[in-house]
């Protein structure tokens, strides 16, 4: 994921409620544990500029996202209403351990962090490569072989993309891709248009929604080059929480909701449908 790791204070954003009102569901579909019952309230961290997990809108100042979506269904599931805190990702796994939120979603299943929180895993992720629709075609990710691709030097994709040249172009007897950092992705997008690369690479979640802002403008070549889980974090001591959260997204994959949010903000190709059954 594109996610620059802002550390600042966690500041409440929003309080929403979901559908019926709590006390009008008595018998909720999902027992959440007694004490986040009795507080009839789900705290839960979310970064609000990273589209399309949960960002504003512009004009009404909502929050929306798939992390949002998959919120508002944790919400109805549970009975109780669910109140945001905005933090940055370094600040999640602090508020997380010292009880200022319940959860968080779109953190990583990092194992640094693993000693302090469990994750229940709800999407995919990966280094995506794709060019202008105006660019000559590049057929297969093979392809950029030889040619430049701008990266994001601050979540490690230039030395990403230098790996996947090496493990992929040379032994296929191919030159190896040249390699452009970029000072964040919005500026690899900027080589992109002015012509200095041929391609860039973002993560995979995001692509359909930049793609979705300038419709038309981009092309992707092939699927993500790597792979890895995005998740909602719990601190430990909070195994009753994670289980009744696994329970809820199996009951979303169960019942379609999952898959209707994955294609409401173009993610299907991130599913991870399979894994949400099995964990």
């Amino acid at each position: 994921m594109n996610v620059i790791k802002l550390a600042f204070a966690v500041v409440p954003v929003l309080a929403v409620l979901l559908g019926a009102a709590p006390a009008a569901l008595a018998q909720p579909a999902i027992a959440p544990p007694a004490d986040i019952a009795a507080r009839k309230q789900l705290n839960i961290a979310l970064f609000a500029a990273f589209p399309p997990m949960a960002y504003k809108n512009v004009e009404t100042n909502e929050l929306i996202g798939i992390d949002v979506d998959l919120a508002n269904y944790l919400g109805k599931a549970f009975g109780i209403a669910v109140a945001w805190q905005e933090t940055g990702y370094e600040a999640a796994v602090n508020s997380l351990t010292t009880g200022r939120v319940d959860m968080a979603f779109s953190l990583f299943d990092e194992p640094a962090a693993a000693d302090k929180l469990d994750y229940v895993p709800y999407l995919s992720s990966g280094m995506l490569p794709y060019t202008l629709a105006a660019h000559a075609p590049i057929a297969t990710a093979l392809d950029l072989c030889g040619l430049t691709v701008g990266a994001n030097r601050r979540n490690g994709f230039d030395a990403a993309v230098r790996k996947w040249s090496d493990a992929n172009c040379l032994p296929a007897g191919r030159k190896a891709i040249t390699v452009s950092e970029a000072d964040g992705t919005p500026a690899a997008r900027l080589q992109l248009k002015q012509g200095r690369v041929d391609a860039i690479v973002q993560s995979s979640e995001s692509v359909p929604y930049t793609m979705a802002q300038e419709k038309g403008v981009y092309v992707k070549i092939g699927k993500a080059w790597t792979s890895q889980m995005i998740v909602i974090a719990f601190p430990k001591r909070s195994a009753a929480l994670r289980d009744a959260v696994t329970a809820a997204m199996k009951a979303a994959v169960a019942d379609g909701s999952y898959a209707k949010a994955l294609a409401k903000h173009g993610l299907e190709d991130n599913s991870l449908a399979d894994e949400i059954v099995r964990h």
